[in-house]
């Protein structure tokens, strides 16, 4: 199915990296134009600046505040979400993408939300010799069963959250609005990002560990490409989003 529909509204392709709470400041501001019913969809593509981007629950965390410092010392900020799931390293050659949209909760439509986002990324990935798929990877860093992976491999991981329709818009009680995420490895040396998120579980005195080999990037998948990646990533998946 198209990944939108005719009136999708999409912001311009961004160049400086954002402050995560700026970039996750304008994800929300699209999910609620479409909760309002301003628009029936659209999509957001942003990079952030490095930085560890945590669930609230990390917060209620006994050392969190102590773990906090440590990071922001060492020149990751950790920034809360208020949306579920699990740390999230953050750095400017990562490509967040954002699909907002309406949807009925039915049957399946968790499956079917994921796949509005991930199977036009899925598709656009192919003619590169990249062959994805969806699938959990225990050990990756915020581990869903939506994660996109190469070769066993996570290349992205995925969120989605659901919000009710404004009374207004004419909506029945079974349609919502709905914004999908995605966050890809691009074009960015991933070890310090690991690194960081497993000082932050220590600091923060949790036991799980992110598994720096369940991971690749683009960049390691597309070793021959002689250009811009991290443009080159945001002008593919915002054309494959159009669609």
């Amino acid at each position: 199915m198209p990944a939108t529909p005719d009136n999708t509204a999409t912001q311009p392709l961004p160049s400086p990296a954002l402050h995560p709470e700026e970039g996750l400041k304008q994800e929300l501001a699209l999910l609620e134009r479409v909760v309002q019913g301003q628009q029936s969809s659209g999509v957001l593509l942003w990079r952030c600046e490095q930085s560890l981007v945590v669930p609230r629950s990390l917060g209620r965390k006994p050392a969190f505040d102590q773990a906090c410092a440590a990071m922001g010392a060492q020149g990751w900020p950790v920034v809360v979400r208020d949306t579920g799931g699990d740390l999230t390293p953050q750095a400017p050659g990562l490509i967040n993408i954002a699909l907002a949209f309406r949807q009925r909760r039915t049957p399946g439509a968790i499956r079917e939300s994921y796949l509005r986002l991930c199977q036009p990324l899925i598709d656009s990935l192919a003619p590169l010799g990249i062959a994805a798929g969806c699938a959990s990877v225990e050990g990756a860093f915020c581990n869903g069963d939506y994660n996109l992976v190469v070769a066993g491999r996570k290349l992205a991981g995925t969120a989605q959250r659901w919000r009710k329709m404004a009374s207004h818009t004419g909506a029945g009680e079974d349609e919502f609005a709905v914004l999908v995420h995605a966050v890809i490895l691009c074009d960015e040396p991933l070890a310090p990002l690991w690194q960081a998120g497993n000082a932050f579980y220590r600091a923060c005195d949790i036991d799980q560990r992110i598994d720096p080999t369940l991971h690749v990037s683009l960049a390691e998948l597309l070793p021959d490409n002689n250009g811009d990646l991290i443009h080159q990533s945001l002008v593919r998946f915002s054309a494959c989003l159009q669609g």
